[in-house]
């Protein structure tokens, strides 16, 4: 039917396309803005998030014109693992008189829509650099705002100047991540220009990081970028290419001159007198003492006032238990068993496939954030638009 109609109405579908992807555009730059240095509860951020699901339901209305909604296995699997989370929350609300499945059913459905999106998307190389480098210029913007406006400068001050940090954090990991995989990924005549303006965005990112003490998104931008270079050069000798890059990082960090390492060192560790994370392992410690005693509901019996565990998996067992709380770990795990096996297939092959190292970003960062790989609110939106995106050309 819809091959029969973009026969039929050729220019309808290639408006509907072009239409898609300034609406994207759009998106990727809006999405940063809500985290500007004393927008949050202004009158301004109420009219920005209106106009960011605005643009949001407009792109995922015209995504799906003439194609197939639930081509995908991947879109269809998740939700059908939402439509089991759903059915849980009815349960534990029925029985404990619960309702805060209902936050985390909310909290997944717009990265599954953004997935949809993602999927449905046309995407070419140059599409691609636009859209990496847009979303860029907006983290860029909001990043050096904060630093300037809150903080003191490209400076490491001992107290955290930004309340966004953990929300930040991650988008700056993000565009980092983005940036690296268009330097390693970009082809065709612009392959050298790509490689230098994606490697020095991404450093920029990374100082950025820093620059507001965002650990758990450094880790994450870290992590996935060494993973990309070692997918990008790794050589038959597999064992040899590892502890060459090993050997590589620590030469080049002894190499470094001593400010960056005070910088760098001074990020990490400057005003902690005891617990460097910041009393987040003891939290741990007593969510796993409970879950010790009632694994199956956890909190849903006998609430312990633990406080927020920040850690994502966690976190779910600990208020709903292992029982009730299988079908959002299903959901999670599913998620990342399919980007680590695309990953492992594809590698950083070519550029349309950053998206999955995106993903895989935010997923290191549920490791320390618990609203995470989720959100909050339009911070993983991009993320699971490029994971959307990497899944179709995978798809073959």
């Amino acid at each position: 039917m819809w091959d029969t109609l973009q026969l039929k109405c050729p220019k309808v579908f290639a408006l509907a396309d072009s239409l898609s992807y300034v609406l994207l555009l759009l998106l990727s730059f809006l999405v940063t803005l809500p985290y500007y240095p004393y927008m949050a509860g202004s009158e301004v951020a109420g009219v920005l998030y209106g106009t960011i699901a605005g643009v949001f339901l407009l792109l995922f209305i015209f995504s799906q014109l003439g194609q197939q909604v639930f081509s995908s296995r991947v879109v269809n699997v998740c939700w059908i693992l939402l439509g089991v989370v759903v059915l849980s929350g009815l349960i534990v609300y029925a029985i404990f008189g619960n309702a805060e499945m209902k936050a985390e059913v909310r909290s997944v459905l717009i990265p599954l829509c953004a997935l949809m999106v993602g999927w449905q998307l046309k995407m070419d190389e140059n599409k691609l650099t636009g859209l990496i480098l847009v979303f860029t210029m907006g983290i860029v913007v909001v990043g050096v705002s904060l630093i300037f406006l809150q903080g003191s400068g490209f400076s490491i001050s001992e107290t955290y100047f930004s309340d966004q940090k953990n929300a930040v954090g991650p988008l700056m990991a993000t565009a980092a991540v983005l940036n690296a995989g268009m330097a390693l990924g970009a082809s065709g005549k612009r392959k050298v220009f790509l490689m230098i303006l994606g490697l020095s965005l991404a450093l920029f990112c990374v100082l950025m990081i820093l620059t507001i003490r965002a650990r758990a998104a450094l880790l994450a931008a870290t992590l996935v970028i060494a993973l990309m270079l070692f997918q990008r050069y790794k050589n038959k000798y597999l064992l040899l290419s590892f502890w060459g890059a090993i050997l590589l990082v620590v030469a080049v960090f002894l190499l470094l001159p001593h400010s960056i390492k005070q910088y760098v060192y001074q990020s990490l560790f400057a005003g902690f007198s005891g617990d460097i994370t910041s009393g987040r392992m003891a939290r741990n410690q007593q969510a796993l003492q409970v879950l010790a005693e009632n694994p199956l509901f956890g909190q849903l019996l006998n609430a312990r006032g633990v406080g927020i565990v920040h850690n994502y998996p966690l976190f779910q067992v600990l208020n709903f238990g292992l029982l009730m709380a299988a079908p959002l770990l299903a959901l999670y795990f599913y998620l990342l068993f399919v980007d680590i096996k695309a990953i492992a297939t594809k590698g950083i092959s070519a550029m349309r496939y950053v998206g999955l190292y995106a993903l895989l970003a935010v997923f290191v960062v549920s490791m320390f954030e618990y609203s995470f790989p989720y959100g909050p609110g339009t911070t993983t939106v991009m993320n699971f638009i490029f994971f959307g995106i990497a899944l179709q050309n995978n798809k073959s």
